[in-house]
Parts: C-alpha cells; sequence; structure tokens
C-alpha cells in the first residue's frame, strides 16, 4: 500500500490525501457519517480502501443516495483467515430445476443455485450457504446481463461463498457484502409512469475499452486521468474480464495508476 494513503489503526478521520483518494474513487458527494463508517470498516477489516479490497459504493433510492460497504471475495477471504479460525471450505456445487447437485456445471443453460460450505475451528461441520440465481442474477429485458450471461456458474458460486463465509465469520464479515452479492440492485426495473425521454448508454466495446486502458497506462500525470475520468464516467463501473481473469473496471485502473504518477 502507497504509505501517503495509508490507514493507521488509531486515527480518527481521514487525512487530507486520503480524502482526495477517495473523491477520485467517485465518493465525493459522501456524507461525513457515511465516510466515518468507511474508515471504521476499513480498520476493523484491515482491507485497504485504496487498492480496491474494500470499498463503498453509493446508490440512489427514494430516500437519497444510500451507501453500502463492498468487498472482492478475495477480501472475505482475506478476513476469515486473518481470524485464525478459518479452516477451508468445500468445493462449489450446483443444480438445475431437477434439484440434482453436481461439482461441475457443463449445461449451456445457467444452474439454478449453487451451495458452498465454509470450516470453522471448534464447529464440527462445515457452515452451508446455497444462493439462487433467481436472488441474485441482474437481468435486462428478461435476459441475464453482465458476467452473469457469460459465466452464471462462477459469479453464482461467489455469491454462495461470500454468504457461507459471513455465516462462518458474522462478527468479522457483518455489514459487508461482495459485488455479485449485489448485482441484484442494479436489476432494471420498469418505470411506475411512462418515460417521456431516456437516454440508453451503451457499454464499451472491446476496441473502445482497450484506448481506453492503454491511455490510462499512457498517463503521466493525476490531471490526465481525471480528464480520462471525466471523458468515460459513464463506463467507470463496467466489468470485463481481463487476460489473467481478472474482474477489473476502468475506476479501479484509473486509481491504481494514480498512485503511481505526480499531480502535474
Amino acid at each position: 500500500m502507497n504509505n501517503v494513503l495509508a490507514v493507521s489503526p488509531d486515527q480518527k478521520a481521514w487525512d487530507q490525501n486520503q480524502v482526495a483518494a477517495l473523491k477520485q474513487l467517485g465518493l465525493s458527494d459522501a456524507s461525513p457519517g457515511d465516510l466515518a463508517l468507511f474508515l471504521h470498516y476499513a480498520q476493523r477489516t484491515g482491507l485497504d480502501p485504496f487498492s480496491r479490497q474494500i470499498y463503498m459504493i453509493g446508490r440512489n433510492s427514494k430516500e437519497g443516495k444510500k451507501w453500502t460497504i463492498q468487498s472482492s471475495i478475495d477480501g472475505l477471504r482475506i478476513i476469515a483467515q486473518r481470524s485464525g479460525e478459518y479452516a477451508g471450505q468445500t468445493a462449489p456445487m450446483w443444480c438445475g430445476e431437477d434439484g440434482q447437485w453436481t461439482d461441475v456445471w457443463l449445461s449451456a443453460k445457467p444452474p439454478v443455485a449453487a451451495k458452498i460450505g465454509v470450516y470453522r475451528k471448534g464447529f464440527t461441520e462445515a457452515l452451508w450457504s446455497v444462493a439462487r440465481l433467481d436472488s441474485y442474477a441482474p437481468k435486462y429485458n428478461g435476459q441475464l446481463s453482465g458476467l452473469w450471461a457469460t459465466m452464471p456458474d462462477v459469479m453464482l458460486a461467489k455469491v454462495a461463498e461470500s454468504l457461507a463465509l459471513r455465516k462462518a465469520f458474522p462478527n468479522d464479515l457483518s455489514g459487508i457484502y461482495t459485488t455479485e452479492e449485489m448485482a441484484q440492485a442494479e436489476k432494471v426495473n420498469p418505470p411506475a409512469a411512462p418515460m417521456i425521454e431516456a437516454t440508453v448508454v451503451e457499454s464499451y466495446n472491446e476496441e473502445q475499452r482497450t484506448r481506453i486502458v492503454k491511455a490510462i497506462s499512457e498517463a503521466k500525470t493525476k490531471t490526465q486521468l481525471r480528464d480520462i475520468w471525466a471523458t468515460c464516467a459513464d463506463h467507470l463501473t463496467e466489468e470485463w474480464v481481463n487476460s489473467l481473469g481478472e474482474i477489473v473496471t476502468l475506476q479501479a485502473l484509473i486509481m491504481s495508476r494514480s498512485n503511481e504518477v505526480p499531480e502535474e
């Protein structure tokens, strides 16, 4: 972690450099209370908010913007491992509408459920959790969307693992959710009233994304990165799988590069 941005276990508030970085992460309109809560979770879990091990996502609601503390599945695994009581887990299993469980999903149709068990020292049996596709997968016009359309078995297994880890370590993981668990919050619901005008933002295609990624890697200053951020503001949280099999976003790439370049 960049020492300038390192979160100290005993600090009472975000410092000036950290606040500037949080704004780059898209938290400029988060309230002081929400930011204080985010600091508490970062300190409690020991996860690094500036390398995207833990992050805060705002979503609009009738009551205003609501913020959720989220982590990657790796972040939850790290917390469980650090507890000293994590004793491994079972392999994921999936089932179709027939309810027959299998340890390899080979059907072209997505599974309807996945389950995983997590072992904790002192417990005689694994703590199992089951995740149903209909409860978590985002859909658009009735069809699975995003990575759920291309790898539904992997995404569903991540949700089942997240649920099982939280069941096994409630004191450590309470209030922290993975991106896969929160995908249902992005579901597109029909409007309550007729729409007068709507703007649809199409996702970047591979050529467009490659061009932006190249610009990020070649940026020499934070000012240039801010310009790129503004240019692709509607696409910052779009996810794709890179050549290493990792799920990445433009937002994460910009923040990572921002730690490597000067202001001007």
